[in-house]
């Protein structure tokens, strides 16, 4: 198991236009072959209910959104199930959707915490 935190942070609020999404993270994980990437709990809180977290294990499609602006989460999500035969080196990246029909601004104390597991 492993743990990724974040928060916005920044000199100032960030600007995000109506259904749009702004990439706040990405890292690089290696998936060993025959093992998934699983997304166990996630921790965030945007000042801003109008702002829901996607985390996605690239270049395959696990993808987990959670809207509200808020949470405290146990999804239990395989992002990435790795069966190719060989290592895999995946871009998990977290972002933040603005649901709203307006702009809104992520605070620079927005923040999120994962508990991810390699199983």
């Amino acid at each position: 198991m492993f743990q990724l935190n974040g928060i916005v942070g920044g000199k100032s609020s960030i600007e995000v236009s109506p259904g749009k999404t702004i990439q706040l993270q990405q890292i690089v994980i290696n998936v060993k072959n025959g093992k998934k990437l699983i997304l166990k709990d996630i921790n965030f809180l945007f000042n801003n209910d109008a702002f829901a977290i996607k985390v996605e294990a690239l270049p395959s499609p696990g993808v987990f959104v959670a809207r509200g602006g808020a949470g405290d989460l146990h999804p239990n999500k395989v992002l990435f199930n790795n069966n190719t035969g060989s290592a895999v080196l995946i871009f998990l990246v977290i972002s933040a959707v603005n649901t709203a029909r307006n702009r809104r601004s992520l605070s620079r104390s927005d923040s999120w915490h994962l508990n991810l597991w390699r199983q």
